[in-house]
């Protein structure tokens, strides 16, 4: 009877040792579940949300399965609404993801494409393309938008001291500050001179989807794509990186390597994003920060966790946005900013204290 005891009590903790060493992974499976619920939901909602036209889930499911051309609100979804929404979550998880890599790289919690000038550059060149400025208005908007960030992205690591033996995070960020700073003169000028185009030129720098279309949407996919997929790539090498630099190279980890692949990523994602819709800030600074809350910090579970997010974000922002002002368009770069702005306060203050 003692060893019948025995061997129930044995088995029963063994049984209840492996239920706690799989809450981790089944929470995680809850969370993505939920991500992925949330963002079906913000597709679902931005497809409907405030339009002139009644739309309901009934012509969703019809636009979706079986489509009728000569449904009105069905053309609506099909040519308006969805390369809107499409575009959105793209858009969304690139900046995720992208503000991701930056902070695992630069281990700055500060750490974004808006913040280190990359969006910037990329706006300024786009802005200065839009005028016609010779050599940069014959090229591909993704070409421009992707010197521009790679130019101020560099600028900005190497004032910030990015390169030498022990970087500091808060030299990094002013030195963002001030090439922000100037670069958005540059591209205000470049507004003032832009005349006719003026208004087009702000609503785009103030960060819009509003004007999306199946080819903006062509053009952003397979640069995205190609973004994501060195972003799941280098995952490895970050969670190497993040446990210092030289235990990192002692576990054979190629620096170099793994800070151009992330680069790279980090122009791809940023610069198709600004390219499409402009500088839309502070996705890729809240939304790690989030991600890191639920998932941890395994860059494997960060960064689909983090692409999810933003695509949420975005969706829902940009849903938002339309209620401002209905009818009239509101860019969603004005909700992002009010959501990030607080909170990039927040991260500053304890950044500082820490």
């Amino acid at each position: 009877m003692t060893t019948y005891g025995t061997l129930l009590n044995h088995s029963l903790n063994i049984i209840h040792s492996e239920k706690i060493m799989n809450l981790p992974y089944f929470k995680n499976i809850l969370i993505y579940f939920m991500l992925i619920a949330f963002v079906i939901a913000g597709y679902c909602f931005s497809l409907l949300a405030w339009s002139s036209f009644p739309l309901n889930m009934e012509q969703v499911c019809g636009y979706l399965f079986a489509f009728n051309g000569n449904s009105i609100e069905q053309q609506i979804l099909a040519t308006i609404r969805a390369p809107r929404v499409f575009t959105g979550l793209m858009i969304g998880a690139n900046l995720a993801v992208a503000g991701v890599l930056m902070q695992g790289l630069t281990r700055n919690p500060l750490a974004s494409p808006s913040v280190l000038g990359i969006n910037a550059g990329a706006a300024c060149l786009m802005a200065l393309s839009s005028i016609g400025v010779v050599l940069i208005s014959d090229l591909p908007s993704i070409l421009v938008a992707s010197l521009g960030g790679i130019v101020s992205g560099a600028l900005v690591m190497l004032l910030g001291g990015f390169f030498s033996a022990r970087p500091h995070p808060l030299k990094l960020v002013l030195a963002g500050v001030a090439i922000n700073a100037l670069l958005v003169s540059i591209t205000r000028t470049a507004v003032i001179l832009a005349d006719d185009k003026a208004y087009s030129v702000i609503n785009w720098l103030a960060g819009s989807i509003s004007n999306s279309d199946w080819q903006q949407w062509q053009n952003l996919w397979p640069t995205s794509l190609i973004g994501l997929l060195m972003a799941i790539y280098v995952a490895r090498n970050l969670n190497l990186l993040a446990l210092g630099n030289d235990l990192a190279i002692g576990l054979g980890l190629s620096i170099s390597m793994t800070r151009l692949v992330s680069c790279l990523s980090i122009v791809l994602l940023s610069a198709s994003s600004v390219a499409v819709a402009g500088p839309i800030g502070f996705v890729g600074m809240l939304v790690p920060h989030i991600a890191k809350k639920l998932v941890g910090h395994n860059f494997f579970l960060l960064i689909p966790a983090s692409a999810l997010l933003g695509a949420a974000l975005i969706t829902w922002a940009d849903a938002f946005s339309r209620s401002i002002a209905f009818p009239a368009e509101t860019p969603v770069g004005v909700i992002t900013a009010l959501i990030g702005t607080p909170c990039f306060v927040l991260l500053a203050i304890k950044s500082k204290q820490s």
